[in-house]
């Protein structure tokens, strides 16, 4: 059965606006990995089944890699980074170094990362997340699944249907010598039981 979140205009004002400086300190940390200047458009919220969401990112046919962790701490969920196989080695390229268009994502170096890509991410926005709530989150060690849209969703999540929320943030790139690269990613943050109405109570919002 689907259960859809019903969430107020304000609601989800507030949770864009958390979720925009979250991303913020997200993209912030990655550009001092890459050593490249990266900015960030203005989340989208989204509340939706899983699948639904991430049909969006690609067809049903196209591969696409989605790195994993569990949300630890005072409250309880999953975040995940889901990226297009070409956005996810572009952004390896970048971060090995290498000439654009001459690597995979697959390889235990491109894994790694890309598990160290999606640890970053989710600790800078967590990190963020914590601070405006007042509590402790921490990511889980990173897993990194590679397959076709509805099979890697499958890998990664056993949900029933249940509506998560989503932000979708897209990701900038301009290394030094003016070059840009568009590289899009959803960022998929799920709340177990009641860790949304944890959340909205204590952004009260609730």
């Amino acid at each position: 059965m689907r259960v859809m979140l019903s969430l107020s205009p304000m609601q989800a004002d507030v949770l864009r606006e958390v979720t925009n400086v979250g991303a913020g300190h997200a993209a912030t940390a990655l550009a001092q990995l890459a050593g490249v200047r990266i900015s960030i458009d203005v989340p989208q919220i989204w509340s939706a089944p899983l699948e639904d969401i991430i049909k969006r990112t690609a067809a049903e046919d196209e591969q696409i890699v989605i790195v994993s962790m569990r949300v630890l701490g005072d409250i309880a969920g999953q975040i995940m980074f889901v990226m297009r196989t070409e956005s996810a080695a572009a952004l390896l390229d970048i971060l090995l170094s290498r000439a654009p268009g001459t690597g995979s994502v697959t390889s235990e170096m491109e894994r790694s990362g890309l598990q160290e890509t999606g640890n970053i991410l989710a600790s800078s926005f967590l990190n963020a997340l914590a601070r405006w709530l007042g509590k402790i989150l921490l990511p889980s060690v990173p897993t990194v699944a590679i397959d076709q849209r509805d099979k890697v969703t499958a890998q990664v999540y056993h949900g029933d249907g249940e509506a998560v929320l989503a932000a979708e943030t897209m990701f900038a790139l301009a290394q030094d010598g003016g070059e840009h690269r568009k590289l899009q990613g959803v960022l998929v943050f799920m709340l177990e039981g009641s860790s949304l109405e944890a959340v909205l109570s204590a952004l009260r919002v609730a």
